[in-house]
Formats: C-alpha cells, structure tokens, sequence
C-alpha cells in the first residue's frame, strides 16, 4: 500500500478559519455515495482513516481519435487508513463506477453496430506527496457492442492507460499544448462530509491499443477498432479532464 500524500492529509487535518466551508454548496454538487468505501480492519484508527468519494462531474475524455464530453458521473472511492501499528497512513482503493459512453464512428450506424466505452480501474491508485493533490492511477477502457466479446478492451492491467493527473499546468509533448487544472478547494459540507471542488487533468500520456476484441483470424476485430479508434496512441495525443467533487468523512462519523 502506498503513503498518501496531500491529498488524504488535507482531508485529515481540521479545517481551519481561512478554510472555513461556504455558507451554501455549489449547486451542481453531487451527493456522495460511501458504500465502496475500503472495509477498516481492528488495526486501522476509525478517527484519523478517512474515506474519499471523488465524482467526476465533467470534463474530456480523449484516447486517439475517441473524443468525448464527461456527460455521465464517474465514481472513484478510495480510503486514508491510519495504521496503529506503522503511525503511518495507508492510501486503499475502493471502486471505480463509470456508465458507458456512446462512440460514434467506430463500425458505423450507432444502432446495429454502436460501440460503448466504459472506463474501468488498472491496478493503480496514489496520492504522491506535493502541493497540486496529484493523483496516479491506471486505467483500461472496455469496449462494448454487438459484435464484440466481453473481454475486448483498449489497455490492460499490465498495459494500461496511465494517468499523472495534477491540478497545476502541464508540460506534454507536441502536438499538445499546456492545459491547467483547478486546485481542489473546500467548498462546504454535507453532514459529516467535507465536500471539495477542483479539476486534475493530464495531457502527456500514452494510449496502448485494443486487446481481446478479436473474432476473425485471431483479432482482425483489434486491428479495425485500433484503426477507427487512431490506438495506439503516442504521448502528446491524448487528453484527460477531470471536472470533480471530492467528499471524504472520517471512518468514525461514516454517513
């Protein structure tokens, strides 16, 4: 398990008269959903281990040629536990939870042939030390549709789409171009819950092809969606905005 870093600290620490919540929450905020929240073991203080619910609200998700508006929620639930033994806190991952987004373009007419893309968890969750609450994960995107099997993916646990997403401006290759992202702010609370507001994003990475998608001659299916789908796709090619609603609750006052 790895140490949080700013992010699961800040959440930890009393807010102080300069970070005082907002009388009223911004109206689009979200209500968050706990349910996936990592089960707290005897050795891990329910006091000082909080629980984060991030919604992702808005924003671009774009691998290659597949361009899309956040239209739908993405749900990630992770945890800080406080271990007693170590005095160190542990970052755990919970559930990602993602609607599938309509892909327009991939085999044709979007009714007999539509393709679906739902963003799915990789393996990887970290909140690495520093002041922009960065976030490192890995993620794969199953593809859906009629003539795909149920394996059929771009990225993979062992190849996947790995994020660096921070709240700063980002420095990719060419041909993108810096974009910068909202620092995560207090912005009210909702009961027990501390309830934050920001924007990560990340420009810079790479995304890998399409794998299990094959039904004729061995993957010819791989071959067609890497085409109409521009995957592989070099650093510099690709975009990922995060426009989100952070609420995490100590384990103890859990809603």
């Amino acid at each position: 398990m790895a140490i949080p870093g700013v992010a699961a600290l800040l959440a930890l620490a009393p807010l102080t008269a300069a970070q005082a919540a907002p009388a009223e929450l911004p109206p689009d905020t979200p209500t968050f959903d706990f349910s996936d929240c990592p089960t707290l073991s005897a050795n891990y203080d329910p006091n000082q281990s909080q629980c984060f619910n991030v919604v992702v609200v808005g924003g671009k998700f774009q691998l290659g040629k597949v361009d899309k508006a956040i239209e739908k929620p993405i749900k990630i639930t992770y945890a800080s536990l406080w271990n007693n033994t170590t005095q160190r806190p542990e970052t755990v991952f919970g559930k990602l939870r993602a609607e599938p987004m309509l892909i327009e373009g991939v085999f044709g007419d979007p009714l007999l042939t539509a393709v679906y893309a739902t963003p799915e968890y990789a393996g990887k969750w970290e909140t690495p030390p520093g002041t922009n609450f960065s976030i490192n994960t890995a993620l794969k995107v199953r593809l859906q549709g009629r003539v795909l099997p149920v394996d059929c993916h771009i990225g993979s646990n062992s190849d996947a789409i790995n994020l660096n997403l921070i709240t700063g401006t980002t420095a990719p290759p060419a041909p993108n171009t810096p974009i910068t992202g909202e620092k995560v702010r207090v912005v009210g609370t909702q009961g027990p819950v501390t309830v934050r507001q920001g924007t990560h994003v990340e420009n810079s990475f790479r995304a890998p092809g399409a794998n299990g998608c094959g039904l004729i001659n061995g993957g010819l299916l791989d071959t067609i969606i890497n085409s109409q789908a521009g995957t592989p796709s070099a650093a510099g090619k690709n975009t990922m905005i995060f426009k989100e609603f952070i609420g995490s609750v100590a384990y103890s006052k859990m809603p």
